[in-house]
């Protein structure tokens, strides 16, 4: 977990100044949370119920002083230096069945019963009986007149309150604001970053995910990121803010309920780390099923031709309905979950703190020692309880995300970190063209071989031109000649040079930069005719673009569309003749001018006149360069310098045309049998 929070710091890096200006909002929201519970207490205690505070005999008159029954009264939290103070003489006020009453003397905490027609007060304070006499029910304005000396720091207060809330909608907002832009531009990063690293992704990374799977890490895993900075900000930042800022006031308040809290936390780690560990195996498997429905829809779209000729629709929408199940299944055992063991449990423990404050503090005002605990101090130090409870409901309301973004995240990165290519691209001279594989074995499994000490040397302008049944190994010798796959010293035997150096002494992308390839199904991105055919090469004018074409034969296609060679492609050359396709893929190759170039089956899947049209392109631009053909039919390569034979990896005939017919090998009976069809056919 920790390496996966570590690796997003990289994105972090790149928006510095929204994560600190989010922090800092984060910071001074929470200090005014801290105050708020302080300044409520100071309202209720000292001015609202402070009423009840004792009144003093003073003899001057001022702001703070109270006139009743023609003496003047003032309160010590009011007290100056001039004031003349009769401490003997003091008066209380208490409340008793919603009306105040004046009584001279200081009444004890207790018990209290009023005899209205007597005007008589008793208080049983622990046992001991004390009496008022003279009770005095204040008037609407004798009570205005005791609580006016409160209504300024009263109006303060208030407006102190009013502009916390005020600040914290401001400062919430801009951390709020913050936090997504700073979500939203790792989102960028990371996205933008894992479509350029899967250019550099091997082959063997694609041949062993599906497309789907891949896909869904870039358009949905990523979001991932997004909700881990989320849930850390959430988690880590404000539940560790407000757990301190609670625990402060706390201490504060009262130190002793706020040491027995620290019982509990042996039980809640036990709880959370039973809780998570439980989430995180349903989110591995909730992402997992996710991805494959992903992945099989994308199988379907693709294949929705396919479906539909072979009636095969009815067990692949079974088959789907099966994974979507199991899909719901482990969503449903995570709602389980979180409402027996998430928030349910918080609200349960809520209602059990707040009742274990008023328990502790008591109905009405107790004594613990010299400390007075009043109704303010409860309210104050139940919201510090409530505060300090807010982190683990946060953490149970975050951590399915934070779980469900942590497997993301790490489905991302498996991408992001995955093993690259290296992208090192430095300029080299075009090659002459000099091939060779020397006893070559290679096996995408180890000790199962495709090729079987393969040995080939192609001279520089040369064609060569390798034939074989399905399954001989063609396509893996172009497969290693692009280094689409490696031979790997530990597991497989020989070499590949070019010009007589080892194919692998330059990076991949250096390595290519002369070598081209045309394979049997062509690929077409969105794009115009000419957006293709540049592919890679900037700098090619749509006129050169056009010559090329024209040099294979494909004048027809720009003359066809009515905006030439800038017409629009639609997805995956839809709007394009195989055939037509394909002399678009023969294009792009031949833009790049390769010192060597590669046709996998490129003849296999167009018309007699489309193949006519690539031979006559073949014989003008293999001149001077060095030519790899994987012939499916052999009329593509009758001209070849040189044909090998492949049979279950081991090359079994070499020659020309003529020479490899005469020898009535296995290059003879794949030629007669096309000419035989082509007989038929006729």
């Amino acid at each position: 977990m920790f390496k996966t929070l570590k690796k997003i710091l990289r994105f972090l890096k790149r928006c510095k100044f929204l994560v600190v200006v989010s922090l800092i909002m984060l910071l001074l929201n929470q200090i005014l949370g801290f105050l708020s519970p302080l300044i409520v207490k100071e309202i209720l205690d000292e001015h609202i119920i402070g009423i009840e505070q004792p009144w003093y005999k003073v003899d001057n008159q001022d702001d703070t002083t109270v006139l009743f029954n023609g003496s003047y009264y003032k309160q010590e939290k009011n007290f100056d230096d001039d004031d003349v103070i009769h401490k003997t003489d003091v008066a209380s006020i208490f409340l008793y069945n919603n009306s105040f009453y004046f009584v001279e003397g200081d009444i004890k905490e207790g018990t209290r019963n009023l005899d209205e027609k007597s005007n008589v007060l008793t208080v049983n304070s622990k046992g001991i009986i004390y009496i008022y006499e003279d009770v005095v029910k204040l008037t609407a304005q004798n009570v205005t007149a005791f609580y006016q000396p409160s209504v300024k720091i009263l109006t303060i207060l208030i407006g102190i309150l009013f502009l916390r809330a005020l600040l914290s909608i401001i400062f919430g907002y801009i951390q709020r604001i913050t936090t997504e832009q700073t979500n939203v531009r790792i989102v960028h990063a990371a996205r933008s970053e894992a479509a350029m690293k899967i250019s550099r992704l091997p082959m063997s990374y694609f041949e062993g995910e599906p497309a789907g799977k891949t896909s869904a890490r870039i358009t949905h895993d990523v979001n991932g990121l997004m909700e881990l900075y989320r849930a850390v900000v959430n988690i880590v930042l404000y539940a560790g803010l407000s757990f301190v800022t609670a625990y402060v006031g706390m201490f504060y308040l009262d130190y002793r309920l706020a040491l027995l809290s620290f019982f509990a936390y042996p039980l809640i780690l036990l709880w959370i780390k039973y809780f998570s560990k439980t989430l995180n195996k349903i989110a591995t498997k909730v992402n997992e099923f996710r991805s494959q429905i992903v992945a099989s829809i994308n199988e379907i779209i693709n294949g929705i031709s396919i479906l539909q000729i072979f009636n095969y629709k009815k067990p692949t929408i079974e088959r789907f309905n099966k994974l979507s199940k199991s899909y719901m299944n482990e969503q449903l055992e995570e709602v389980k979950l979180h409402t027996s063991l998430g928030w349910n449990m918080i609200n349960l423990i809520r209602g059990f703190i707040t009742a274990l404050v008023v328990l502790y503090f008591g109905w009405n005002k107790v004594y613990f020692g010299d400390l007075v605990i009043s109704a303010g101090l409860i309210y104050a130090y139940n919201e510090y309880i409530l505060k300090l409870i807010e982190p683990i409901g946060i953490l149970f309301r975050e951590v399915s995300g934070f779980e469900h973004s942590l497997v993301r995240t790490e489905r991302l990165f498996k991408i992001l970190d995955g093993d690259l290519e290296d992208d090192t691209l430095i300029e080299i001279a075009p090659y002459t063209g000099k091939v060779k594989f020397d006893n070559v074995w290679f096996g995408y499994k180890k000790n199962e071989y495709v090729l079987k000490g393969v040995n080939v040397e192609i001279p520089p302008g040369t064609m060569l031109g390798i034939v074989g049944h399905t399954g001989s190994g063609k396509s893996t010798m172009m497969n290693l000649l692009m280094r689409f796959n490696d031979l790997d010293k530990e597991e497989h035997m020989g070499s590949i040079t070019v010009d007589d150096v080892d194919i692998n002494k330059y990076s991949k992308r250096t390595y290519r930069t002369h070598i081209g390839i045309i394979l049997q199904d062509p690929v077409l991105f969105k794009g115009t005719l000419a957006d293709n055919i540049r592919f890679g090469k900037e700098n090619v004018s749509d006129e050169e673009l056009e010559k090329v074409l024209i040099s294979i034969g494909g004048e027809h296609i720009i003359k066809k569309h009515p905006d030439g060679i800038n017409q629009e492609i639609s997805r995956k050359g839809t709007n394009l003749s195989l055939g037509e396709k394909q002399i678009v893929a023969f294009a792009r190759a031949l833009v790049h001018d390769p010192s060597i170039l590669i046709m996998d089956e490129a003849t296999a899947n167009i018309d007699t006149e489309t193949e006519e049209m690539i031979q006559r392109a073949l014989k003008v631009v293999s001149k001077n360069r060095t030519t790899i053909v994987i012939a499916h039919r052999l009329s593509t390569i009758r001209d070849a310098d040189n044909i090998i034979v492949l049979e279950n990896g081991i090359k079994v005939e070499e020659g020309k045309h003529n020479e490899l017919i005469r020898k009535n090998g296995a290059y003879a009976n794949i030629y007669r049998s096309q000419v035989a069809n082509a007989n038929i056919e006729i």
